[in-house]
């Protein structure tokens, strides 16, 4: 990553696997990073840790879903200058058949996933326009392209993010703003560890070409170059990062 320290990193789900991962990244690129998420506690001893190695953090308690806070909080982060990378990785996911799919369960999944991105997205990204430069990173899925089962809410957010994704590189580019997305198949997060038992790791063991999940570590790899210099032409991209999932289709051995 080249000329980004001093940048600030605004990240959304920071305290979760994906999230916090991409908090440990960026500040060892020398970003300064800012994690939220809904615990105040969990978003300063992520903080803490960060801060112990040396490098410049601090939390913010954030609820993606409720504008007004979105509003205060980046507010006060346009009086210390303002977002220069964002990464959106706030997210929640119930499995359900869609007939039976709780109406509770999948506004709730929307507000978080799609809607909250939304509010995020455009409040940083008006600071971004004002800054003439921004990269936002927005964590979505392969379910957000192809039909997986029991995953219809969720895949449904995601495929939404993929296109909020798209209209704000479209829109932002020339205003020095980059928006990509990252893909992956099954992270071994505890979000996912929660959800999926050992017959739903059989099954995409079965069909991933590389036989094991992504780790976060990995992810935030991914994030840490779409953040930098290096990758300031690319815009309006949808990485997938899934062992070669898409492009396999059906192993037969």
């Amino acid at each position: 990553m080249t000329n980004m320290t001093a940048k600030r990193a605004f990240i959304t789900g920071g305290t979760g696997g994906v999230g916090a991962c991409a908090a440990w990244g960026l500040a060892r690129k020398g970003l300064h990073v800012v994690i939220t998420d809904l615990d105040q506690e969990k978003c300063d001893q992520l903080a803490r840790e960060i801060q112990a190695e040396g490098h410049s953090a601090h939390g913010v308690a954030l609820d993606v879903t409720n504008r007004a806070d979105v509003e205060t909080v980046l507010a006060k982060e346009a009086e210390q200058g303002g977002v220069d990378v964002l990464v959106t990785s706030a997210a929640i996911v119930k499995p359900a058949p869609i007939l039976d799919f709780p109406v509770e369960d999948w506004e709730r999944i929307l507000n978080v996933n799609l809607t909250g991105t939304f509010h995020v997205c455009q409040v940083a990204g008006k600071q971004m326009v004002e800054k003439g430069f921004g990269r936002i990173i927005t964590m979505s899925s392969v379910n957000g392209q192809i039909a997986n089962s029991f995953r219809g809410a969720y895949s449904c957010t995601k495929g939404g993010v993929d296109m909020l994704t798209k209209l704000l590189a479209a829109e932002l580019g020339k205003h020095g703003v980059t928006a990509n997305a990252i893909a992956p198949t099954p992270i071994d997060t505890p979000m996912i560890q929660k959800v999926h038992g050992p017959k739903d790791r059989e099954v995409w063991h079965n069909q991933l070409p590389i036989k094991r999940y992504a780790q976060p570590e990995e992810v935030a790899s991914a994030v840490c170059y779409l953040a930098s210099d290096d990758a300031a032409y690319i815009n309006g991209h949808i990485l997938n990062m899934d062992g070669g999932f898409m492009a396999s289709g059906i192993l037969l051995d």
